[in-house]
């Protein structure tokens, strides 16, 4: 199984795609974009809001899933999106149940990882800035406060209000000197009180002709 993340501003052409392919769960958040005005602009993140999918897919689903974004919703042009796969190694008895898979563990060579930074608000740009200084060219900040609760939970991880959760795709070769400059910037120890991990992504559209 996979969690397909998109970032597009265009709801109804996703929900179709979703529909179509019978996907048993799918989220949407918004997020904000945190590269400079030109590079956003490039990627098609620079609207002030920023809409992000999340949506479990089995594997054979994602080539399929991959070409219609690219051919139907034009994900890879200039002004569209980002959309990227990583794997799972395993789900609740629903969702295996459902696409009729177990417990799935792949050692994958990888060519691009996501850094999550969970801060404290307000600290997303010391982030950026730290991750740019190694040669990340941009991210995306996801706001800790839900509506409605005193908390939210992004990929397990339980984010107390008032914390900024900062997305950024690098490539693998890079991905260790980004995460030991926004520990030394933003880390636990710092102002920021910040916490970051990595995961592997398997595929990705969109981000390719900036890297």
């Amino acid at each position: 199984m996979k969690l397909l993340v998109i970032i597009f501003n265009d709801e109804k052409k996703l929900k179709s795609l979703f529909k179509k392919h019978k996907l048993i769960y799918n989220a949407m958040t918004y997020g904000s974009g945190t590269a400079s005005s030109s590079l956003l602009q490039y990627l098609g993140l620079d609207e002030v809001k920023k809409s992000l999918y999340f949506s479990i897919i089995p594997d054979n689903l994602e080539d399929i899933i991959f070409k219609e974004l690219d051919n139907k919703l034009k994900i890879k042009e200039i002004g569209k999106g980002i959309g990227f796969t990583i794997s799972l190694n395993m789900g609740s008895k629903f969702i295996s149940d459902s696409y009729n898979v177990g417990e799935i563990v792949e050692n994958r060579e990888v060519d691009y990882e996501l850094i999550i930074t969970i801060v404290k608000e307000g600290y997303s740009d010391l982030v950026m800035q730290a991750a740019k200084s190694k040669g990340c060219t941009g991210g995306t900040v996801i706001s800790g406060r839900s509506l409605g609760s005193s908390r939210t939970v992004f990929m397990d991880l339980a984010i107390e209000p008032e914390k900024d959760i900062v997305l950024n795709i690098v490539s693998k070769d890079i991905t260790k000197k980004v995460m030991t400059e926004i520990t030394k910037l933003a880390g636990i120890k710092t102002e920021a009180r910040g916490l970051l991990i990595s995961l592997p992504i398997d595929k990705v559209l969109g981000l390719n002709d900036v890297n």
